[in-house]
């Protein structure tokens, strides 16, 4: 029975009925019965809120995605690298959950001028990577695309001033390994997950990024030499040459 009807009938069966208790009575059975046909439409419950065009309550969100929330805009005081925060990224780092990886141009110092942070879900700083970025060149600092693999590494794209360079972030238990610069002034050389005149290439069928590296010879002169190619790949520890 609709509403429309139901008030029709309360009117009608009123009229009749003489008491008091009589009325009411027949009153309380009325709106029960108005009550319920405006709980369903056409057998089915209606939602809260959806009869009026109101938003009902979202799926929850998934659970192992990182929490944007628990992260600061930029890095704080604590990761050494003050400067302009040029892009991050939210990670999950297999040992500390969440992390968000910050790319950031110095300011004036006589440090590198670029310098990659990264601070935990929980707040904490982990230790910061220096690394060598001239900006003059385009985008000298920046992540890979995507930033990580199925290592479960990140990929960071830097240049001090002529070929681009691959930085790698190896997760460990207390953050990232030791990047193993071969000289801490000069970042030309490149180090154990840093090599220069490098590009990632990939991610292949496997999820892994390869590391394509050029190697410039100095025979008869560093001008003259020739240069050769070499991919690395991971062998779970470090990239070593294939092939």
């Amino acid at each position: 029975m609709s509403p429309s009807s139901s008030s029709a009938w309360l009117r009608r069966q009123l009229s009749r009925r003489g008491s008091a208790a009589a009325r009411s009575a027949l009153l309380m059975s009325a709106l029960a019965a108005v009550l319920v046909a405006g709980c369903t439409d056409g057998g089915g419950t209606t939602r809260s809120g959806a009869a009026e065009g109101k938003p009902t309550a979202s799926a929850p969100s998934d659970a192992s995605a990182p929490s944007a929330a628990s992260f600061p805009p930029s890095p704080p005081a604590a990761a050494g690298c003050a400067g302009e925060m040029l892009d991050h990224r939210d990670i999950r780092h297999p040992d500390l959950g969440p992390v968000r990886v910050f790319l950031v141009r110095r300011s004036g110092s006589d440090g590198p001028a670029g310098c990659v942070a990264a601070v935990t879900g929980s707040g904490r700083a982990l230790a910061p990577v220096e690394v060598d970025a001239n900006w003059s060149m385009e985008d000298p600092l920046r992540f890979a695309a995507p930033a990580t693999d199925s290592t479960k590494n990140l990929f960071v794209v830097y240049n001090p001033g002529r070929y681009d360079g691959v930085l790698v972030l190896v997760p460990t238990a207390d953050g990232f390994a030791d990047i193993g610069w071969r000289s801490p002034d000069e970042h030309y050389s490149g180090g154990r997950f840093a090599f220069y005149y490098a590009r990632p290439v990939g991610p292949g069928k496997d999820g892994e990024y390869a590391i394509v590296h050029y190697i410039k010879g100095c025979d008869p002169s560093c001008a003259e030499g020739a240069t050769a190619k070499v991919t690395l790949r991971w062998d779970g520890h470090d990239y070593l040459p294939t092939g």
